[in-house]
């Protein structure tokens, strides 16, 4: 499934909600760690989406997208999370082949997530 128009629209990283947590914490380090662990696992939730739809597991599934959705919006991920809101729908409607034909956009999206928080944020450091 092609990435629609709408979620075009978001940011692959909105920096504004790590600056939040920055000054929440009273202290950059910790929310930079939270970028760092979060890169640092994005292989493994995204390994946990395809495995799950591969073994038609609708509840790892839904475990996995909830997961990529809620983690990417705390670290500022919007575009990323609001595409695995959409794989989330499609579980939920237990629409597998909507789900999988997500995968390579979340999987691209993902990547360019990393790229910009490594670029623009943790060298920003």
């Amino acid at each position: 499934m092609p990435v629609n128009a709408a979620l075009k629209v978001l940011p692959i990283v909105d920096l504004a909600v790590l600056s939040l947590l920055e000054s929440q914490l009273n202290d950059p380090r910790p929310a930079r760690a939270f970028a760092r662990d979060y890169i640092a696992g994005f292989q493994d939730r995204f390994l946990r989406l395809t495995r799950s739809i591969g073994n038609r597991d609708l509840a790892a599934a839904l475990d996995a997208a909830l997961s990529l959705r809620n983690s990417s919006a705390m670290v500022g991920a919007a575009r990323l999370s609001a595409m695995a809101e959409t794989f989330e729908v499609a579980v939920v409607s237990a629409d597998l082949d909507t789900a999988r034909r997500t995968l390579p956009a979340i999987e691209l999206c993902g990547l360019e997530t990393i790229s910009e928080l490594e670029e623009r944020y943790l060298s920003a450091a």
